[in-house]
């Protein structure tokens, strides 16, 4: 009985243990955002309070440690964030959904992609950066992933001779890394020659690449606009927002209006990451039948 047959008569068993190690990669993820941009080790030392007391490990629970301690350290009173428990359950949601969804290749490709792209979106919130160590080290993973498991690009490639789904998905996934990478760098040359300043960064040419690696040129292209279009309509809203509290502050300590401030920094990567895992997990089928539609129209002309 192969994992497919298991998964078949067993699924919630299957189901409860890949949500659990999501939590448990989505632990290891909080210490990932982090110590890496702070250039900390990751293994040592042991998770520790800010007061610099060790966390013992049935507070350190994945999700459950959180509201067990009511969000506050054990040790010192400390108040804990809510992000923790947060990124595992998000972590632990997308690899449930993965599995669910998809096909233990896929599934299990796309969980080492959402690691990357949730790192990627909480590091670029912190520090407007992405470490090259993901964007570049996640494009060399989605390439050795592509030869290793071909079907994460493509389903039909099962039908092929192993060797041919080998190759094919080691060409979709470089196709995806370059096509990918080069849109966005000549949006970044474009939008640096019109707006006279940087409109994104370098950072965000190497995250859709790594995207692309995973998701072939369909699914970077589909991140850069699909991601666009969602960061348009969620970032609005929050600089008005953002602007009109600054503005009424002021007000209320000045007695007047104020100039407006420099323009609010706003991080690309979190919408090409949440763009790239639309795709990933929910529109592959049909924004790849849609390319291929215009693909057949453009050749009967």
């Amino acid at each position: 009985m192969d994992i497919s047959e298991i998964n078949t008569s067993f699924p919630a068993i299957f189901d409860v243990f890949f949500f659990c190690i999501g939590a448990c990669v989505g632990s290891f993820l909080n210490v990932c955002i982090y110590r890496i941009p702070a250039g900390e080790s990751v293994i040592k030392p042991p998770s520790h309070c800010a007061c610099g007391e060790p966390i013992r490990w049935f507070d350190n629970l994945p999700i459950i440690g959180w509201f067990l301690l009511a969000g506050k350290a054990r040790c010192c009173g400390r108040k804990i964030s809510f992000r923790y428990p947060f990124v595992e359950l998000l972590t632990a949601a997308i690899f449930l959904t993965l599995w669910i969804l998809g096909t233990p290749q896929t599934a299990i490709g796309g969980m080492v992609f959402a690691s990357i792209l949730i790192f990627c979106t909480f590091v670029d919130i912190d520090h407007m950066m992405l470490p090259d160590a993901a964007t570049v080290g996640g494009a060399i993973a989605g390439f050795l992933i592509s030869v290793m498991m071909p079907q994460i690009h493509a389903p039909e490639l099962a039908a092929m001779p192993m060797a041919l789904q080998v190759f094919a998905s080691a060409a979709l996934s470089i196709l995806g890394i370059v096509v990918g990478s080069g849109v966005l760098y000549w949006m970044r040359i474009l939008g640096q020659a019109v707006f006279r300043k940087e409109a994104m960064g370098e950072g965000d040419v190497l995250l859709i690449g790594c995207i692309g690696a995973f998701c072939g040129w369909q699914g970077a292209l589909f991140a850069i606009f699909g991601g666009s279009v969602i960061g348009a309509f969620a970032t609005v809203p929050i600089v008005a927002t953002k602007r009109f509290m600054t503005r009424k502050a002021a007000k209320a300590a000045c007695g007047a209006e104020t100039a407006d401030s420099e323009p609010l920094a706003v991080p690309f990567g979190p919408w090409l990451a949440m763009g790239a895992l639309i795709y990933y997990i929910f529109m592959s089928n049909w924004v790849d039948a849609y390319f291929a539609s215009v693909g057949r129209l453009f050749a009967a002309q």
